[in-house]
């Protein structure tokens, strides 16, 4: 079996939410949806907003990279684009990430296209094209392709009623904004609510600044922004505790080595020690809205703050197929999880052979991956066959790849994002969960089936979903009652 450093738990799922949130910069500042249509002729940017913006990128007071923001006039619209760079220390490990999102609008503001590209360990690029009243959209990670059709709520076209609009119609104290994003990587369309906060002065390259602090929210993410009456961006705090603050182009781009490991960083100190293969935990949560996270359900009881949660007795299940039905999504191919392909198909088939039993197939497929994927850590927003193919990665590549897999052998699966312990502190970390006669908590990155008590489930789901966790970090704090 690969043998596991026992302090490098590979807990970088997190990271990759985070470089999600960062490419809804663009799209939170300039909003994509429908608004009132502005003729050519009418100024709707801030001149500033053509002469481009450079923000220095820190984390904790550390350098850690850059953002270029800039609006262009072309011969048949605009275009709008950001490029970001980050250098993250990911367990003492400097992980270089470049982002770039733009999109392209026709002269009456509405949405033709867009690109995103995402390049670390590995490179992915999204394509977004309107057609009508769909959104057809092409993906490319690692040599792998996938294409889907998404239908629009509304027809596309810049919302000017973020940074341009409320610039035109003055900002006001108070007052609050809403608007439907496309995330460029999760493909949904989601709502985001602006508020007017307060006015301050702040110092912005050594020149005492007056201006407008913007207060902002998506999917329980919160985001704040300090705005000139021009339009300039000063500063920004976006979740993890990353500031960007307006430089010059010379300065933004000067990027150091970061000390601080942002895994540790970001993980939850506990006050027991607990052992190695707990089967029982009791402890009580702080500082989150317990109401809007999947902590009650199966494995995990809720009540009040007070969460137990139990490490399951697993057997061999006794139903009916028929009592599949209700977990068909479960079993379902998606753009990540391609559960039809038939590289996965065939790796399954591989593996479990000719075993007909639920929970022996699950094994089977558990231990094929334990032992087959190489830990290492790694920034990227894994799909199933590229795992298959590179038969590396951490957390989310050992869970994508296990979820596509056991989906393909017909075995209910999902993905499970939350916490779990190690030495005295609780690190997020992402894992499946199986359905055999009832839902078990399985871990085939770290070796553990089933699952320990010392895995907290906050929410399931895919990246989308998964956003979620951003909404927790920094906020929670777990203290710990009893455990055996």
């Amino acid at each position: 079996m690969v043998n596991i450093t026992p302090k490098r738990f590979f807990y970088t799922a997190i990271i990759v939410l985070w470089v999600a949130a960062t490419a809804l910069l663009l799209f939170r500042h300039y909003g994509l949806n429908q608004a009132v249509h502005y003729a050519m002729n009418k100024e709707v940017f801030p001149e500033e907003l053509y002469k481009g913006q450079w923000m220095g990128l820190y984390y904790k007071g550390e350098k850690t990279g850059y953002s270029y923001r800039e609006v262009e006039k072309t011969t048949d619209g605009y275009r709008i684009s950001e490029q970001m760079k980050m250098r993250l220390n990911v367990m003492n490990v400097l992980k270089d990430i470049d982002t770039f999102t733009g999109a392209y609008l026709d002269p009456d503001l509405k949405l033709k296209s867009f690109d995103f590209m995402l390049n670390s360990d590995v490179t992915m690029n999204i394509k977004g094209r309107v057609d009508g009243k769909n959104l057809n959209v092409s993906m490319e990670t690692a040599g792998t392709k996938s294409e889907q059709v998404i239908a629009l709520k509304d027809e596309l076209s810049l919302n000017v009623s973020v940074i341009p609009n409320i610039i035109k119609e003055g900002i006001k104290l108070g007052r609050k904004l809403s608007m439907t994003v496309i995330d460029p990587i999760t493909m949904t369309q989601e709502r985001i609510l602006v508020e007017v906060e307060g006015k301050e002065r702040i110092m912005s390259m050594n020149v005492m600044r007056e201006v407008f602090r913007l207060k902002g929210s998506f999917k329980g993410i919160e985001f704040s922004v300090w705005l000139t009456e021009k339009g300039e961006v000063l500063r920004e705090e976006s979740p993890l505790e990353f500031v960007l603050i307006k430089e010059t182009e010379d300065d933004a781009m000067q990027i150091g080595k970061p000390s601080m490991d942002i895994i540790t960083q970001v993980a939850v100190p506990f006050n027991l020690k607990l052992p190695s293969d707990a089967k029982y935990l009791r402890v009580k949560l702080s500082g989150i809205d317990l109401k809007v996270l999947e902590l009650d359900g199966g494995r995990q009881n809720l009540k009040g703050d007070v969460l137990e949660t139990r490490k399951e007795e697993v057997q061999s299940p006794k139903f009916k197929a028929e009592s599949l039905k209700s977990l068909d999504k479960y079993l379902k191919e998606t753009v990540f999880i391609q559960a039809k392909d038939p590289e996965i198909i065939s790796m399954a088939k591989e593996i479990v052979k000719d075993e007909r039993d639920a929970l022996k197939k699950a094994r089977l497929i558990y231990e094929w991956v334990y032992r087959n994927i190489k830990k290492t850590p790694a920034i990227t927003i894994p799909m199933a066959t590229e795992v298959l193919k590179s038969r590396r990665g951490d957390c989310n590549e050992h869970t994508t790849l296990y979820t596509a897999l056991a989906r393909a052998a017909e075995i209910p699966t999902r993905i499970a994002l939350g916490l779990t312990y190690k030495d005295g502190y609780f690190y997020y970390h992402a894992w499946p969960e199986i359905f055999i006669g009832q839902w078990i908590a399985i871990d085939p990155t770290l070796g553990q089936f089933p699952a320990d008590a010392a895995h907290i489930r906050i929410t399931t789901g895919e990246i989308d979903k998964q956003m979620q966790i951003l909404s927790v970090i920094g906020k929670i704090s777990i203290e710990g009652l009893e455990y055996r």
